[in-house]
């Protein structure tokens, strides 16, 4: 063998005359191969003035008067004068000024390497995997880091941006179960943020919906209030219900606030906005509902069954800031019946559902029916207090306290 298998080098051989002649074209080879830098990968018209030293890695069908006679993917080094053509062999490296960036000959090609860390522009990156023409960069790895700059140094912050090119499109971060969806966070499809969740990748339900115009929170949906709970679909129970599940045998919603040292103030807020639409709302009217509280048990035939309900009844005109409201109280076995209502008035009906005194009771009304031993104060009761006195002297009696003494309703006589 009278040359190197990598570089081509010239070996000198025993007795050779002239042996500057093959060390010095081994010099030559090296001092363009060791440490290569070309001008470019792109040029294709050979250079009418080139530089002593000079290198070029030669595209497809090269010309001019010396590079027309070369191959593609050759390395054109302009020495001594001349033109001389390196043919590359797999593993060479070089760096293309015009490119910023490393090449590297495959045994084919010559390919911009993205790990050189100079290239303007890769067309894709695999990490540990192959990257292609949908994933164009692709890491495997148990953990992937993303850190503030502290090297050059950088503002201390650490954002990352997922731009869409219109509001249609999607950006979204997604979590799959063996390369199938279940959840994803993000814009997608429109402006609002989604949490989506999946049970198999294709059908996806809203779990959460920010709007992004008023900042409403949606659970369940795209929200119509600062904070919009949506129910259970179907007919079990009831569509639009809010459902809460109960924990070992308990279902419970608690608001709590601590306002100052000393008042401690707590509450729950049922509201209706308005008639009509959000286009065109209009003021309640006299028997329109304000809320409610209703309350359903899971009955042996299966069914969420509604069985006692309070709620809030408009029950005048409203007028001005106005809005004038009974609380009315149902119960029933198979149906609701009204049991009692409270007007705005103040008026109490229990079974009457037009009270028109303090208290209006449709039918019998029963007191604490004592004997004379055991007969709470009068005083203490104080004056239009009522009993039942079951043993009094000729009979048993109701009797009324004066604000001193008990008297029968009979003759106002003192209860002896």
């Amino acid at each position: 063998m009278s040359i190197s298998p990598r570089l081509g080098l010239s070996y000198i051989q025993p007795q050779q005359a002239q042996k500057h002649v093959s060390a010095n074209d081994s010099f030559r080879r090296l001092d363009t191969l060791v440490q290569m830098s070309g001008k470019s990968a792109s040029l294709s018209v050979e250079p009418a003035a080139p530089a002593e030293g000079d290198a070029y890695i030669l595209p497809a069908s090269p010309s001019g008067a010396n590079w027309a006679a070369m191959t593609g993917g050759s390395v054109a080094a302009y020495q001594d004068g001349q033109w001389i053509e390196f043919h590359a062999r797999a593993g060479w490296r070089c760096y293309v000024e015009d490119a910023a960036a490393f090449f590297a000959f495959n045994g084919a090609e010559w390919i911009e390497e993205a790990s050189s860390g100079l290239a303007a522009s890769v067309p894709s990156l695999g990490i540990n995997t192959a990257a292609d023409a949908t994933n164009r960069f692709a890491v495997k790895a148990d953990a992937q880091l993303l850190s503030h700059d502290d090297v050059t140094p950088g503002t201390g912050d650490a954002r990352q941006f997922i731009s869409k090119s219109a509001e249609t499109k999607t950006a979204s971060v997604v979590f799959q179960n063996n390369f199938s969806g279940r959840a994803e966070f993000g814009l997608s499809g429109d402006d609002d943020f989604r949490l989506k969740v999946s049970a198999d990748g294709a059908a996806w339900k809203d779990a959460l919906v920010i709007d992004n115009s008023s900042g409403y929170v949606g659970v369940g949906g795209a929200p119509l209030a600062q904070f919009h709970l949506f129910g259970i679909a179907g007919s079990n129970p009831a569509e639009g219900d809010f459902h809460i599940q109960k924990e070992d045998g308990y279902a419970v919603f608690l608001l709590t606030e601590y306002s100052s040292a000393t008042a401690y103030n707590s509450g729950f807020s049922v509201q209706r906005r308005a008639r009509g639409t959000a286009a065109a709302p209009a003021a309640v009217q006299s028997g329109d509902w304000l809320g409610g509280f209703s309350f359903r048990g899971y009955s042996p035939a299966g069914i969420f069954e509604q069985r006692a309900l309070i709620n809030a009844l408009v029950d005048a005109a409203p007028s001005g800031a106005s809005v004038p409201s009974a609380l009315v109280f149902q119960t029933g076995t198979s149906a609701l019946t009204e049991r009692m209502r409270i007007t705005s008035g103040g008026d109490v009906g229990i079974g009457a559902a037009s009270p028109t005194t303090k208290l209006d009771v449709d039918g019998p009304v029963r007191v604490k029916s004592y004997v004379k031993t055991s007969l709470p104060s009068a005083a203490g009761s104080g004056a239009g207090a009522i009993v039942y006195v079951s043993n009094e002297a000729g009979g048993a009696v109701i009797a009324f306290s004066d604000g001193s003494n008990w008297r029968r309703v009979t003759d106002r006589a003192v209860v002896s």
